[in-house]
């Protein structure tokens, strides 16, 4: 009996030979014996951690060489074994010449006593099942009267266990104690893609093809798959560092303010800030011009995006890239999206030479004067309301704006709200969305 060193925790049993050498027969040859690997004190056979089920299925079934372990699991082959060995769960075997025991081993033999702890194992895992079963069903009873629910219900009334199941039910609790619960799923149809949300990119079925491409991203239909919603995937084209900062700042925003109807949620996101998933909008209001020219039309357009507005300027948020691409249709209103370039409330800015002052800045034709030619960390509200009335002054042309070149409708009540919005000076134009909503109330 020797305690082997490669292998912590494991000792060396054999027997020697009776003039007490392991190194030579009785013909004096060379002598090869066969030695088993098992951990002191042999300890009940338990599952290691970190294990998939295929995998201990493939360890425990029957007696496998060590080619095959290695042709399982890879490089990982020796560790795995020698913490299966640990566990009591196989007798490692291995050659043993010249008094040193020869590595790797030959192979494994699964451990006599665990069929015993299977079967012990296997009766806890029938009683979790049991017992997660029961909660899934309780929790879809309490959830059936709330059709938003609908897709959550159907997947913890499934008969099939495992994490996701588990996942699901946490999802329902939580939701369960968060108050009110939604009677209604027609204005919010993904709202379980965000209850479920976990990060996790396997969740999502994505188009090969985008169907939007920006500076920073491009954007794809996605099918959740376990509620089977279509959503969108808007995902980074570049990898560089101010992409991805600009991407978690859009994140922060759908979630933080994502349950106002004006503003596009983030249902789901990367935990490195690669991707996210929100809502599949009717398209933008570049998409939507020809109706936008309508006078009641351009007017809800206008105050939606103020509502959209307000709490995050409150907030001390400034969006600074207001224009026809970043303002989406969703469920017959419209949402401020894409929140990539905006600036944080003051203190907040992590890396303040991210947005360099001197520098162009924004959507040009959009962008406020400050934006463009002075420091675009000075944004205020006022900033935004600036590129609300580029918006309405593009809409009603037909024009793309261009910098420092006036974009007025010739005539109409609107012809004031713009002159009045986008004067260069940003203390002559109104200084929140309030003050240009006391605008509106002479367009009909």
């Amino acid at each position: 009996m020797r305690h082997l060193g490669v292998y912590p925790d494991l000792i060396t049993y054999a027997v020697p030979l009776p003039d007490g050498s392991y190194n030579r027969d009785r013909h004096g040859n060379p002598k090869i014996t066969r030695v088993t690997l098992e951990p002191e004190g042999f300890p009940a056979p338990h599952r290691p951690d970190g294990l998939t089920d295929s995998q201990w299925a493939f360890a425990i079934s029957r007696p496998r060489r060590w080619q095959s372990a290695v042709s399982t699991f890879g490089d990982r082959a020796e560790d795995i074994a020698a913490e299966l060995a640990r566990s009591g769960c196989i007798v490692l075997e291995c050659d043993f010449r010249n008094a040193r025991v020869v590595l790797p081993p030959r192979g494994w033999t699964p451990h006599p006593d665990l069929h015993a702890a299977q079967k012990e194992d296997s009766s806890q895992r029938a009683a979790r099942r049991a017992a997660q079963e029961k909660e899934a069903l309780r929790l879809a009873s309490e959830l059936a009267p709330y059709p938003a629910a609908g897709p959550l219900v159907a997947i913890l009334s499934a008969q099939r266990g495992g994490p996701y199941r588990d996942h699901a039910i946490e999802a329902a609790r939580g939701l369960l104690a968060g108050g009110p619960l939604p009677r209604t799923a027609e204005e919010t149809p993904w709202a379980a893609v965000q209850w479920l949300k976990r990060g996790k990119r396997a969740d999502y079925a994505i188009s090969a093809e985008p169907i939007d491409e920006g500076g920073q991203g491009a954007v794809f239909t996605a099918v959740h798959r376990p509620t089977n919603i279509t959503v969108a995937l808007k995902r980074l084209r570049f990898s560089d560092d101010d992409s991805v900062h600009r991407m978690g700042r859009e994140i922060d925003m759908g979630q933080r303010y994502g349950a106002h109807p004006n503003v596009m949620p983030v249902l789901d996101s990367d935990p490195d800030y690669r991707w996210f998933i929100m809502p599949c909008a009717n398209g933008t209001a570049a998409d939507h011009v020809d109706r936008l020219r309508e006078t009641s039309a351009l007017r809800s357009l206008v105050q939606e995006v103020c509502e959209g507005l307000r709490q995050p300027h409150a907030d001390g948020w400034t969006h600074r890239d207001i224009k026809p691409a970043n303002i989406l249709h969703l469920q017959g209103r419209w949402v401020v999206a894409d929140w990539g370039l905006g600036r944080r409330p003051r203190g907040q800015t992590s890396v303040p030479r991210r947005t360099r002052t001197g520098s162009g800045f924004g959507s040009e034709g959009f962008a406020a004067p400050e934006l463009m030619s002075g420091n675009p960390h000075n944004a205020t509200p006022a900033t935004d309301i600036y590129s609300i009335g580029r918006l309405i002054g593009a809409i009603l042309t037909g024009r793309a704006p261009e910098t420092n070149i006036p974009l007025l409708p010739e005539t109409g009540p609107w012809r004031g709200v713009v002159v009045e919005a986008t004067h260069r000076n940003l203390a002559d134009r109104p200084q929140d969305v309030e003050e240009l909503l006391r605008l509106l109330p002479d367009i009909v």
